[in-house]
């Protein structure tokens, strides 16, 4: 006979809604903060922690390199996750640039400038 009280069924995650274009560079912008303390921290910490234990055990760059390989597999893995949860939350499609109709004169207006400054040619 099973004494333990039953546990309810977890809930379900709330899906991810898609986000603007807008709303991605700023996801963007903060993957790219994360990026650089997800390497620098693991890198920092466990490359110092390899080389006092190679200093204490005298077996100079075993633990170093040991501690680097560990912490690029550890960043490796949390920048892969991040990537996968950003990646489900960009947008499916993204909007078409607008064409705009740019008039004959302002074309000429344009060219005439650029050749203004373009190097002459020999």
């Amino acid at each position: 006979m099973d004494t333990s009280p039953s546990q309810p069924p977890a809930p379900n995650p709330a899906p991810l809604k898609d986000v603007s274009p807008q709303e991605s560079t700023i996801l963007g912008i903060g993957f790219a903060w994360e990026l650089g303390y997800t390497i620098a921290i693991p890198a920092v910490l466990f490359g110092i922690g390899g080389g006092y234990i190679d200093v204490y055990m005298d077996s100079s760059p075993l633990y170093l390199l040991s501690g680097l390989a560990f912490a690029f597999i550890l960043s490796f893995t949390v920048i892969a996750r991040k990537v996968q949860f950003i990646l489900r939350r960009m947008p499916k499609t993204l909007p078409k640039k607008k064409k705009h109709d740019v008039a004959p004169e302002v074309v000429r207006q344009q060219e005439a400038l650029h050749d203004l400054f373009r190097p002459p040619t020999e």
